[in-house]
């Protein structure tokens, strides 16, 4: 209980202060996420267990429609570092990208989605060689 409190006031004060995005993904295997991000950095709570994760992003010439983004992400609760190289084909109204999950110690999951650029939101369809299909709203503050 104390860590959704915990991420209650972690959303809120990042709501408030520096987000830039809030959303939150919905997959076919049960689990569900809650983001917010700012500039790079995420933060992201995994809805049906105490698990969360913070997330440090960097692009690679992200001014060419074809780039590669490189995220290192860490599990707070598990301690745990992972790497997730995904490219991506930006254009104006949408994103298509492939990503492979490098866990320590493991490679796992490898996944592709669309993504849909509105004015004020960002949509996503996307799957995983788990079988397992995933949906994201997000809100673009």
């Amino acid at each position: 209980m104390k860590h959704y409190l915990l991420l209650v006031v972690c959303v809120f004060f990042t709501h408030t202060t520096f987000s830039q995005n809030l959303g939150y993904e919905m997959r076919t295997n049960g689990k569900s996420y809650l983001t917010s991000s700012y500039n790079g950095f995420e933060l992201r709570h995994r809805t049906d267990l105490d698990e969360n994760r913070f997330t440090y992003r960097y692009n690679i010439h992200k001014e060419n429609p074809l780039y590669l983004s490189v995220p290192l992400h860490y599990k707070i609760e598990k301690q745990s570092p992972t790497l997730e190289p995904r490219l991506i084909y930006h254009k104006e109204k949408y994103s298509i990208w492939v990503q492979q999950e490098f866990w320590y110690g493991e490679i796992d999951n490898l996944a592709i989605a669309l993504d849909i650029n509105e004015e004020k939101f960002k949509y996503r369809i996307g799957w995983d060689n788990s079988n397992t299909y995933r949906f994201r709203l997000t809100i673009k503050i």
